[in-house]
């Protein structure tokens, strides 16, 4: 079944997660402008609230990667601030990730 939203969101996913999964992981002003747009991107693709609420978590956390003092508040004894940005990152294209499926369920069981 062709939903062209779910599919127009798993493409931006898909791009955002191969930027935080990949090993150096490096994040700079321009990639943070690329993330930002594809969480914008995969925001208006689905109109769903929480869909929305991932990626505002996914660019905040971006935005708090780069920054010169921002992840320095999220350090602790275990993690590194930027460790740990990261995998809220992750967690949140997870969910994000996770949704989409839901949606497309609910979807099908509509129609049925």
């Amino acid at each position: 079944m062709f939903q062209p939203d779910l599919d127009d969101a798993r493409a931006q996913h898909a791009a955002l997660r191969e930027i935080f999964y990949r090993p150096d992981g490096q994040l700079d002003a321009q990639l943070l402008r690329r993330v930002e747009a594809l969480c914008r991107r995969a925001s208006a693709a689905v109109n769903d609230k929480y869909c929305q609420q991932e990626m505002r978590l996914v660019a905040g956390y971006a935005a708090e990667l780069l920054s010169e003092q921002g992840h320095h508040k999220y350090e602790s004894q275990s993690l590194s601030g930027t460790e740990f940005l990261r995998l809220q990152i992750i967690k949140a294209l997870d969910s994000f990730h996770s949704r989409l499926f839901s949606l497309e369920s609910m979807r099908r069981e509509k129609r049925a």
